[in-house]
């Protein structure tokens, strides 16, 4: 069984082909290790990191959780976007929201794109 899936872990967003060879995930197309990673939790359909934006002032800014969540918590994170406010300067990897929809996972500014 092979997919191919786009990474979002970076700025790369590099095309993964993952495939899987008895009890092998294989990932192929990674220009970092996270890749590897993302790569085999997306293939097993297990958890995913959220994307999105948040208001500060008149401008969005791009947010990630810290670390993957189950798939089924990502409607209610992606609700709990709508809610954060920010006021004042940010910088990547500051935290907006701790434990975001009580996933484990916190909110943060993501690096600039």
């Amino acid at each position: 069984m092979q997919k191919e899936i786009i990474c979002t872990e970076c700025a790369n967003r590099c095309h993964l082909l993952v495939e899987q060879q008895g009890e092998e995930i294989i990932v192929s197309g990674n220009r970092c290790p996270r890749g590897l990673k993302s790569g085999r939790e997306e293939f097993l359909g297990e958890r995913v990191t959220v994307h999105g934006f948040v208001r500060c002032g008149e401008e969005k800014i791009a947010v990630q959780t810290s670390k993957p969540v189950a798939k089924g918590m990502v409607y209610k994170v992606t609700l709990a976007l709508k809610r954060v406010k920010v006021d004042g300067p940010v910088s990547a990897g500051m935290i907006l929201a701790e434990n975001i929809s009580s996933t484990g996972a916190d909110l943060i500014v993501s690096e600039g794109e």
